[in-house]
C-alpha cells in the first residue's frame, strides 16, 4: 500500500518534513548502524522535498517520502505502510486529528 498525508497547514513543506525526521532519529544501534532521517530540496523543475532515511553503515540514503505544497495543504506523498506509524505519529500530535488526512491506494497486482 502507498499512503499520502496531506496536512492542511501554512507551514512550508519542509518544516512539516523537520516534524516528522524530528521523530524518526534514532539513537539505537541496529546491525546497519544507527538511523537518522533527513530532508533534501529535490531537483526538479517543481518545487518539492526528500525525506530520507539514512543508516550509519550504509552508502546509499533511501526515500520514504516526498513532500511538496497543494494550495493551503503539505502533501507527504509515497510513504509506504511499513512506516506508516513513523509519519502518523508526529504529524498527529502536532497539527492534530482534524488538519491531517490519509489516502491510502493498493496497486493493482
Amino acid at each position: 500500500m502507498t499512503i499520502w498525508f496531506c496536512v492542511k497547514t501554512n507551514q512550508t513543506p519542509d518544516t512539516v518534513a523537520q516534524v516528522v525526521c524530528a521523530f524518526n532519529t534514532f539513537d539505537e544501534e541496529t546491525p546497519n548502524g544507527k538511523c537518522t532521517w533527513t530532508i533534501e530540496k529535490g531537483k526538479g523543475v517543481e518545487e518539492y522535498w526528500q525525506i530520507l532515511s539514512k543508516y550509519e553503515h550504509k552508502k546509499e540514503a533511501s526515500c520514504v517520502a516526498l513532500v511538496y505544497r497543494e494550495g493551503d495543504t503539505v502533501v507527504l506523498g509515497e510513504v509506504a505502510d511499513e512506516v506508516l506509524p513513523n509519519f502518523m505519529a508526529p504529524l498527529l500530535a502536532k497539527y492534530g486529528f482534524d488538519l491531517v488526512k490519509w489516502i491510502v491506494a493498493n496497486p493493482k497486482r
